[in-house]
C-alpha cells in the first residue's frame, strides 16, 4: 500500500463505473484470492454504496458466490440521515452516552416548541406546525454539531438592519442552545450527529496509534463530514490504508483550480484534499488490471469538454481560446444526446421508450438518474403499459402506500363525523373487511352506499348511520350488526376527536391503530397480520412502534390536531421494496449514480430548480450569516449535484431529457445545458424518433364513426301508459325513456347531497298545495301568516343549510307576499277547481293511457272555462319549444281537462295555459301565458297520437337525441355514449340543413 505517514490517495475517472472499477482493482490487488479479499476492510459513504459494491463483485464473478471484504458505511450527510458505525471497526461505543432516537428527539423538541409558543405569544401552536419546526431544529443541530460549532456564536451574528427579527429568532433558538443541552444532560443522552462524530474521531485516533490488521480502503466519499474527513486522512496515511475518491479532475489548470467556488463540481474534493493536506498532484489513478476494459466509458474528448463547460465563472474567457476541433459537438458528444419534450408526461413516455428499447439487447442495462420524484413516478407509470414494473430507489413516502392511504382514510372519516364520502372511501379500501370475507363485507358496504348514504346524509356520527341502516328495508339485521361492530372503534375515535380536549398523543395513536386493525380483520386473518405485512406494512409498523415507545406520558395535545399531525408522521416514512426490482432497469438518485453505471444512462429533469436543485433558503440564517457562523452554504448542494451530473455523463451512451413545461408552466433549462451550448454552440439534440413514437403510440391508426344507439325492444315490453311529464322526455330523447321505463334504470342520488333545485321545487309545490287545499284564509295578513307558518314547517328539515337560510328562505318570504296578494286579485275572477289533481285517459285510436297530475286548475267565474297552471321554480319553456312539441305537458293537461278526465272537475273549454315562475326575486313571480291554447292542445294530442302509433311498431327505434342540435341533457347520456357520435351527427344535420 504506502509507507506510514505518506498519504496514498487514488481517484477513479468519471468515465469509469466507480463500483465496478473499485471492485476490479481490489480483486487485482489480492490476485483474485478470495481468502485475502475477505481480509480487506472497505469504508463506504452509506449503505447504498455498500449494496452497489456488493453487486459489482457479483457481476465481476459472473454471479458466482464468493467471500467479500468487510464493508462498512461511515455515514454521509448528503443522505440527510444519521448512519451509525457498526460493529467491527474497533470503536468502543460505550465510551460515549447513548444517542437519543430520532423520534424521541423530535417529540421532545415539539414539546419545547409548543411551550415556547404558549409563553412567548400566548397562542397555541398546532401540533403539525410544532412537529415540522422540531424537524427543522433537529436538522440545524445536526449541521452545527457536524461542523463542530457552538450555538454561543449566534449572538455575534446580529446585523443592525435585522436586529428585531433576529432577536425573535435568537429567542426561539434558545430551545437548542439552552433548553436542549439541559434536557440531554438530565437524560444522559447525546445527539446522533455528535455521537457519530465522536465515534469517527475515536476510530481515527485509535487507528492513528495502532492500525488494524489487513488493508483498509475508504472509497466513494467526498468528505462532506469533517469527522469523516479526519478518518479519511488517517486511513490515507496508514501503511495498510488508502483512500479512493470519485472523479477528481487532476488535469484542470491551476488558475481554474484556485478559482473553484462552492457551485463547482470539484469544490468538495478540493476541500477534502485541503483538509487532508494533500496536493492533487499526489493523487494517483486507481490501479486496474491491464486487460480490464469498460464498455460503458465515455470518450476522453467528452470528459475534456465537460471540464471546460464547468469552468468557474471567473475563468470562462478561456472558452474563446478553444480550437474548433475541441468544440465539434458531433465529435465530443458522440453517444450523447438531448431530448426536449413539450410536457413532463411526454418526457416520461420518451424515457420509458428508451428503457424499453434497451431490453431488446440481451444483458443491456438502463438507468434513469433524476432528483425529480414526480418524473420518476411518471416513468414508472409509463413503463406499466409495457408490463414492466421497476422500483424507484428513493422509495415512496408512507402516505403513498396502500397501508398509509388506509390509515389516512380512517382518520379522515373519523374527523369528518363518519360523513358518507370519506366513510365509503375507507370501507371500500381493499384492507377493510369488517371481520368477514372481503367480498361479503363489500356487498354490505354497497347496500349501505345505495340505500342509506345517498341523498341528504343521516344524523352525524356512528349512531346516525347505524339507526339509518337498521331502519332500511334493504339491509338485514345481521348486516347492520356487522356494520355496527366494524365501525365501533372508529366511532370511539370520532367521539374523541369531536370532543377536542387535550389528551395523550399515545392514546390517540393506539386507538387509531386499534380501529385500523379491527376493521382490517377478515374471517380467517387477523387485522394486524393483514395490515402490517409487506414492505410498507413493516416500515409503518416499525415507525409507529418507535413513536409509541418514545412517547412519554406528558406528551399531550388537543385531539383536533391529531389528523394533521398524523399526516406529518406518514410523510416522514420512506418505504423501499426489498424484492421485485427489475434486473436490468433502474431509477437512481444522485448517490447511486455517483457510484454505479448502466449501459444507458438517462439523465432526466434537466430544468433549473430540479437539476441542479434550488439552493433554497435556511429558515434560521441567511447565506452571509451561515458563512460567518461556519456552516456550509446552500450552494454546496449545487456543486455536489454538478459533480454527480458529470459522473452520470461519464457513460458511453447518455440521453439527457427535459420538459419545456412543467405542470403547465414554462420551465427554464438547466444552467448546465446553457453552459454546454455556450461552449460548443449547439446541444446534441436527438428527439427523433422518440417524439414520433410517442405520438404514434397515443394516436389511433384510424377513427371509427359510430352510429347512435337504436334499441328496438319487443312491443310487449314497450310502455302502454305514461304521465305527461314523460311525454316530453319521450319527444326529446326516446333513448332516455327506454332506459328509464323499459330497462328500469334510475339515477342514484348523490352522496352527502345538499338541498338542490329539485328539492326546492318540491317544497314550494307542497307548501302551495297545503296552503290552498286546507281550510283557512288565503287572503290578507291572515293568509300571509298562515302561508309563512306552512313554509317554516316544510323548510325546518333543511333550514340549517347555508344556501337555504341565506337565499331560499328570504326569497320564499317574497313569494308569500306576492302569492297572497295575487290570490286576492284572482279571487274576484277565478275559482280554484283543483290542486295537484290527477287525470288519465286513453289516447285516441290506441290502447295507450295518458296520465297527469296538474299543479292547479282554476275556473273562470264568468264563462266556466278552465285555466291550467304549472308552477315552475326553474326555467320556463319558450313559445318556440311549445310550438315544436318539445314542451307538451301543459297542452296535454289541457286536452285531459277538456275531456273531463281530471277527478271531480267537469269537462270544459280550456281558455288559458300558463306557467308561474316562482323565484322570489324581483318580481317574486312571473306569469307566462301560452299563445293560442286551443291550437297548442290540438297539436300536442296529434303529436302524441303519431308517436304512440310509431312506437307501437317493433321496427321503430328508441333513438338518443334524434335532433342533436337541440339543447338537451339527460341522466342517460353516458349510457348512450353520445360523445362518441354526437359531433358526427351534428355535422351531418348542419350539412342537411
Amino acid at each position: 500500500m504506502s509507507r506510514a505517514g505518506i498519504p496514498r490517495l487514488y481517484t477513479i475517472a468519471p468515465n469509469l463505473p466507480f463500483a465496478d472499477a473499485l471492485a476490479a482493482g481490489l480483486l487485482a490487488r489480492v490476485d483474485a484470492d478470495p481468502l485475502r479479499l475477505s481480509e480487506l476492510t472497505i469504508l463506504l459513504p452509506n449503505r447504498r454504496a455498500v449494496r452497489a459494491l456488493r453487486e459489482a463483485f457479483l457481476r465481476l464473478n459472473d454471479g458466482q458466490v464468493s467471500l467479500l471484504p468487510l464493508m462498512r458505511p461511515i455515514g454521509d450527510v448528503d443522505e440527510e440521515e444519521i448512519t451509525f458505525l457498526g460493529a467491527g471497526l474497533n470503536g468502543d461505543d460505550t465510551a460515549f452516552p447513548p444517542a437519543i432516537s430520532e423520534t424521541r428527539r423530535q417529540l421532545e423538541l415539539q414539546k419545547l416548541i409548543t411551550r415556547w409558543a404558549k409563553v412567548g405569544s400566548g397562542e397555541q401552536m398546532s401540533s403539525a406546525q410544532s412537529w415540522r419546526l422540531a424537524g427543522e431544529l433537529a436538522k440545524l443541530m445536526d449541521q452545527v454539531e457536524t461542523q463542530s460549532l457552538n450555538f454561543d456564536k449566534l449572538v455575534d451574528l446580529v446585523p443592525d438592519n435585522l436586529s428585531r427579527h433576529w432577536q425573535i429568532t435568537l429567542d426561539f433558538l434558545k430551545i437548542v442552545s439552552h433548553a436542549w443541552p439541559l434536557f440531554l444532560k438530565e437524560e444522559g443522552l447525546i445527539n446522533p450527529a455528535a455521537r457519530r462524530d465522536k465515534m469517527l474521531r475515536q476510530l481515527a485516533y485509535a487507528w492513528s496509534k495502532k492500525p488494524p490488521k489487513g488493508d483498509v480502503i475508504a472509497a466513494g466519499s467526498t468528505g462532506s463530514i469533517p469527522a469523516a474527513r479526519e478518518l479519511l486522512s488517517v486511513v490515507a496515511r496508514m501503511q495498510n490504508g488508502a483512500v479512493v475518491v470519485p472523479g477528481l479532475d487532476r488535469d484542470i489548470d491551476d488558475a481554474c483550480w484556485q478559482a473553484i467556488d462552492e457551485v463547482h463540481p470539484q469544490y468538495m474534493l478540493k476541500e477534502l484534499l485541503n483538509g487532508m493536506g494533500v496536493a492533487r498532484t499526489e493523487v494517483e489513478d486507481w490501479p486496474l488490471p491491464q486487460d480490464m476494459v469498460f464498455a460503458s466509458s465515455a470518450s476522453d474528448e467528452r470528459i475534456e469538454i465537460m471540464r471546460e463547460v464547468m469552468r468557474p465563472s471567473s475563468t470562462t474567457a478561456e472558452w474563446l481560446k478553444l480550437p474548433p476541433e475541441k468544440r465539434d459537438a458531433k465529435k465530443v458528444f458522440k453517444g450523447m444526446r438531448l431530448i426536449a419534450t413539450p410536457t413532463r408526461r411526454e418526457e416520461a413516455a420518451a424515457i420509458a421508450l428508451l428503457m424499453r428499447e434497451a431490453l431488446e439487447t440481451p444483458s443491456k442495462t438502463a438507468a434513469l438518474v433524476t432528483p425529480d420524484r414526480v418524473l420518476a413516478r411518471h416513468v414508472r407509470a409509463a413503463l406499466m403499459r409495457f408490463g414492466i414494473d421497476i422500483d424507484d430507489s428513493a422509495g415512496i413516502t408512507g402516505e403513498g402506500t396502500s397501508v398509509g392511504t388506509y390509515l389516512r382514510l380512517m382518520i379522515t372519516a373519523a374527523d369528518a363525523g363518519l360523513a358518507p364520502v370519506p366513510l365509503l372511501a375507507l370501507l371500500k379500501h381493499p384492507l377493510a373487511s369488517g371481520g368477514l370475507e372481503r367480498i361479503k363485507f363489500l356487498a354490505i358496504v354497497r347496500k349501505l352506499d345505495k340505500y342509506v348514504l345517498r341523498g341528504v346524509r343521516p344524523t352525524a356520527g356512528l349512531a346516525g348511520i347505524i339507526i339509518a341502516s337498521k331502519t332500511s328495508e334493504y339491509i338485514g339485521e345481521e348486516e347492520s350488526d356487522c356494520l355496527e361492530r366494524a365501525l365501533a372503534p372508529i366511532g370511539e375515535l370520532n367521539a374523541l376527536l369531536e370532543a377536542g380536549a387535550e389528551c395523550e398523543i399515545s392514546n390517540l395513536l393506539e386507538l387509531h391503530l386499534k380501529a385500523a386493525e379491527h376493521l382490517a380483520t377478515s374471517n380467517d386473518t387477523s387485522g394486524a397480520e393483514r395490515l402490517w405485512s409487506g414492505d410498507a406494512g413493516e416500515a409503518l409498523s416499525n415507525h409507529f412502534a418507535g413513536l409509541l415507545d418514545d412517547m412519554q406520558p406528558h406528551h399531550r395535545m388537543h385531539a383536533s390536531d391529531y389528523p394533521a399531525l398524523f399526516a406529518e408522521w406518514l410523510s416522514t416514512v420512506t418505504v423501499r421494496p426489498k424484492w421485485g426490482r427489475h434486473p436490468r432497469l433502474f431509477i437512481w438518485g444522485a448517490i447511486e449514480a455517483r457510484l454505479q453505471r448502466a449501459d444507458l444512462m438517462i439523465v432526466g429533469g434537466l430544468n433549473e430548480g430540479i437539476s441542479p436543485p434550488d439552493a433554497g433558503a435556511d429558515p434560521w440564517m441567511n447565506r452571509d450569516m451561515r458563512r460567518q457562523f461556519g456552516l456550509p452554504t446552500p450552494e454546496q448542494r449545487v456543486g455536489q449535484a454538478t459533480h454527480d451530473f458529470l459522473q452520470a455523463l461519464g457513460a458511453s451512451s447518455v440521453v439527457m431529457t427535459r420538459a419545456e413545461k412543467v405542470d403547465g408552466t414554462p420551465a427554464v433549462p438547466s444552467r448546465w445545458l446553457f453552459r454546454i451550448k455556450a461552449v460548443v454552440g449547439e446541444l446534441p439534440e436527438g428527439g427523433e424518433p422518440w417524439q414520433h413514437w410517442i405520438e404514434v403510440m397515443d394516436t389511433p391508426s384510424h377513427i371509427m364513426t359510430l352510429d347512435p344507439p337504436a334499441p328496438r325492444p319487443p312491443v310487449k315490453y314497450r310502455p302502454t301508459s305514461l304521465p305527461v311529464t314523460s311525454v316530453e322526455l319521450w319527444k326529446k330523447d326516446p333513448y332516455a325513456l327506454y332506459a328509464k321505463r323499459i330497462l328500469g334504470l334510475s339515477k342514484l342520488k348523490p352522496l352527502d347531497d345538499k338541498p338542490n333545485a329539485a328539492d326546492k321545487g318540491s317544497m314550494i309545490h307542497d307548501i302551495v298545495e297545503e296552503f290552498i287545499k286546507h281550510e283557512g284564509s288565503v287572503l290578507g295578513d291572515v293568509g300571509k301568516k298562515r302561508l309563512i307558518a306552512i313554509g317554516k314547517k316544510h323548510f325546518e328539515k333543511v333550514i340549517n343549510q347555508p344556501v337555504v337560510y341565506a337565499f331560499w328562505w328570504p326569497r320564499f318570504l317574497n313569494v308569500a307576499e306576492w302569492f297572497v296578494d295575487n290570490e286576492a286579485i284572482r279571487h274576484t275572477t277565478f275559482t280554484v277547481s283543483g290542486v295537484e289533481v290527477k287525470a288519465e285517459a286513453r289516447v285516441p285510436n290506441s290502447n295507450f293511457t295518458l296520465t297527469a297530475k296538474a299543479d292547479r286548475i282554476d275556473m273562470v267565474k264568468e264563462d266556466g272555462s278552465l285555466v291550467i297552471i304549472d308552477y315552475k321554480t326553474g326555467g320556463v319553456p319558450n313559445d318556440n319549444q311549445i310550438r315544436a312539441g318539445f314542451a307538451p305537458q301543459l297542452p296535454l293537461e289541457g286536452w285531459l281537462a277538456e275531456r273531463g278526465s281530471f277527478t271531480d272537475i267537469e269537462a270544459a273549454t280550456v281558455s288559458e295555459l300558463s306557467y308561474w315562475k316562482i323565484s322570489g326575486a324581483n318580481p317574486a313571480c312571473t306569469v307566462t301565458i301560452v299563445d293560442e291554447p286551443d291550437i297548442r292542445i290540438k297539436e300536442a294530442i296529434e303529436g302524441l297520437t303519431k308517436m304512440v302509433e310509431a312506437f307501437s311498431k317493433e321496427e321503430t327505434p328508441y333513438l338518443s337525441r334524434p335532433s342533436p342540435l337541440k339543447n338537451h341533457r339527460s341522466d342517460y347520456d353516458h349510457l348512450a355514449r353520445i360523445k362518441e357520435w354526437q359531433n358526427t351527427m351534428i355535422q351531418s344535420e348542419e350539412k342537411s340543413s
